[in-house]
């Protein structure tokens, strides 16, 4: 119910977190067209839980704007219930979930997750140490050269220097593809053959270089999706202590108002005064250019 819909009585009447919750509708509404028109975001998921039941936490992010969306499906059809993913142009940078690949933006890979399955295939399989360390110094590598090369004011690295890292790049994954060949079926079986996870590492990073490597052509892009990562942080460190939402309108409360909070601080506002003018009725509107 919109607060214009509602008398002052009415609202008064309400408990603390509904009648907060009511209050921010405005500014998080506009945080969120604010995301949809950002020229770069990060997305990602986590499970909470309501009641007895696996809910997702859903996550659109910048720098300085914040958007939670909760829902009882993690795929598809969350993704359409948000409704800002499916209307985001820019780059969008998330950790290669498979329903994140049928948006129509520009997509961005977490490198951090890359780092990792690499180090826990080279630790476990001897046999595939050469090229996943070989792999690791070479994203490493980019990071670092990416990161000088922004911190010296230079808005992208010389065409030279890009192509090596790609050149490279292929001769790592050419190495790998011979070491992990697919899988085939029994003859005349017709199901599907589970795949190694390191095979399905270097598909994955053979099919996606432009977006695995695209921190290394695009400046504004990170290396890693830790922008997202620590916007989740904090529902989880409340599930952990108050154990669960007891129903789905409190979840959405909890995801309006920490959308809000979250905004607040990324943008250094004072929040205890923002909360007492929330209360009062009037928030504040957050900065809506996203950084």
């Amino acid at each position: 119910m919109s607060v214009l819909a509602v008398s002052h009585n009415t609202m008064m009447r309400l408990p603390c977190v509904q009648r907060t919750a009511a209050h921010v509708q405005a500014p998080v509404a506009a945080i969120r067209e604010a995301l949809v028109g950002a020229p770069l975001a990060h997305a990602d998921e986590t499970g909470m839980r309501v009641g007895r039941t696996l809910h997702w936490l859903h996550v659109l992010c910048t720098a300085s704007l914040t958007a939670y969306f909760p829902h009882a499906k993690r795929g598809g059809e969350a993704i359409e219930a948000f409704g800002l993913l499916i209307r985001f142009a820019g780059v969008l940078v998330h950790d290669h979930w498979k329903p994140y690949a049928a948006l129509t933006c520009q997509h961005a890979y977490c490198n951090a997750h890359h780092l990792r399955e690499l180090i826990a295939i080279a630790e476990t399989i001897p046999s595939q140490r050469p090229w996943a360390e070989d792999m690791i110094a070479l994203l490493c590598e980019a990071n670092t050269l990416t990161s000088e090369a922004r911190a010296a004011g230079f808005s992208a690295l010389p065409a030279p220097r890009v192509l090596d890292i790609q050149s490279r790049y292929d001769a790592i994954l050419d190495l790998a593809k011979a070491r992990n060949p697919a899988r085939e079926p029994k003859p005349g079986s017709r199901r599907r053959v589970r795949q190694s996870p390191a095979h399905n590492l270097v598909k994955r990073l053979s099919e996606n270089r432009e977006a695995v490597l695209r921190f290394v052509t695009d400046f504004r892009v990170p290396f890693d999706n830790n922008q997202a990562e620590r916007d989740v942080r904090m529902p989880k460190l409340k599930q952990k202590v108050s154990g669960c939402f007891r129903s789905d309108q409190g979840i959405a409360h909890f995801a309006d108002i920490r959308s809000y909070l979250s905004t607040l601080r990324k943008q250094s506002a004072d929040i205890f005064k923002s909360l007492i003018l929330t209360f009062q009725g009037s928030p504040p509107m957050p900065r809506l250019t996203p950084e």
